[in-house]
C-alpha cells in the first residue's frame, strides 16, 4: 500500500514501527491532492480533505487531535485577533484544515473579516504556520508579538477537541486491507508512545530539547473517540454553506 507520510514531528507515532508499505512523504495539503489523484492509497488526511474525498474512502478511528494547545498550529500576528478586521493574513500552502478553522474563528468568534488572504511569503499583518515550521518559528524568536494557538482557540470556543486529520484508506482496496493497516498503525502508536525518548533523541531539529519533544507529543490524541467524533461533526456543520 502507498501510505502518505506527513513529515511533521506530531505524526512520528504513526510511522514509528510501521513496515511493509511504501511511505510517500507529503505535507497535509499535498497529501490530499495525491489521494484525490490516486497517487497514494492511505494517509492521515487533513480533515477538510477527508470530508471532500470521503465517498471514496474507508475511515479509520485514528487521526491527529488535541484537547488544548496544538503548539504547532500558530497564527503569528502583529495584532490581537479582535483587531484583525481588514488585515492581510498569510497562510502556509501546507495547510487545508487549519486555515478553515482559522477562518471560522476570525469570522464567528472574533467577528472580524480580513481584507485578503495571501501566501505565507507575502507581506502580511499575521501569518498562519503549521507543523515543524510553526515549531521552529515559535521557539526560534519569531518577531510577532501575538502567537495565537488555533487548537486552544477552537477548544475554548466549542468545548470540543480540535481534530486536524483523520486516516482514510482508499475504499477500493477493501475492508481487510483497511483493517490490517489500522492494526499496524495502532501497534506503531502504542510502541511510539512507550518510546517517546527514542523519538526525542533524533527529532531535536524543531527547537525543542528532549523533554520538550516528549511533552509536545503527549499533547496529541491519535485515537479518535466519541469526543473527537463530535468535534468532527461540529466542524463539518460549521463549514456547511448557509442556506
Amino acid at each position: 500500500m502507498r501510505v502518505g507520510r506527513i513529515p511533521y514531528l506530531n505524526s512520528e507515532p504513526f510511522y514509528f514501527t510501521l513496515e511493509g508499505h511504501e511511505l510517500v512523504p507529503l505535507p497535509p495539503r499535498p497529501l490530499g491532492q495525491a489521494m484525490e489523484a490516486g497517487r497514494v492509497d492511505a494517509g492521515p488526511l487533513s480533515l477538510v480533505d477527508f470530508f471532500r474525498l470521503e465517498q471514496t474512502l474507508r475511515p479509520l478511528p485514528l487521526g491527529i487531535a488535541t484537547n488544548g494547545p496544538a503548539r504547532s498550529v500558530i497564527l503569528f500576528s502583529a495584532r490581537p485577533p479582535k483587531e484583525l478586521d481588514g488585515a492581510v493574513v498569510g497562510v502556509t500552502d501546507e495547510t487545508s484544515t487549519s486555515v478553515e478553522i482559522l477562518r471560522l474563528l476570525l469570522a464567528t468568534k472574533y467577528a472580524v473579516a480580513p481584507q485578503a488572504w495571501v501566501d505565507a511569503a507575502s507581506p502580511s499583518d499575521a501569518v498562519l504556520l503549521i507543523g515543524d515550521q510553526a515549531l521552529r518559528a515559535l521557539h526560534g524568536g519569531h518577531p510577532a508579538p501575538y502567537r495565537i494557538d488555533v487548537g486552544t482557540e477552537w477548544v475554548e470556543w466549542t468545548g470540543l477537541p480540535c481534530v486536524f486529520a483523520r486516516w482514510g484508506v482508499r475504499a477500493s482496496l477493501g475492508a481487510p486491507a483497511a483493517a490490517e493497516l489500522a492494526d499496524a498503525l495502532e501497534a506503531s502508536i502504542s510502541d511510539a508512545l512507550a518510546s517517546l525518548r527514542r523519538i526525542a533523541m533524533v527529532r531535536r531539529d524543531v527547537g525543542l530539547d528532549e523533554t520538550g519533544v516528549q511533552h509536545y507529543l503527549r499533547g496529541f490524541t491519535y485515537r479518535l473517540g466519541p469526543d473527537e467524533e463530535r468535534a468532527i461533526t461540529e466542524l463539518r456543520r460549521r463549514l456547511e454553506p448557509r442556506p
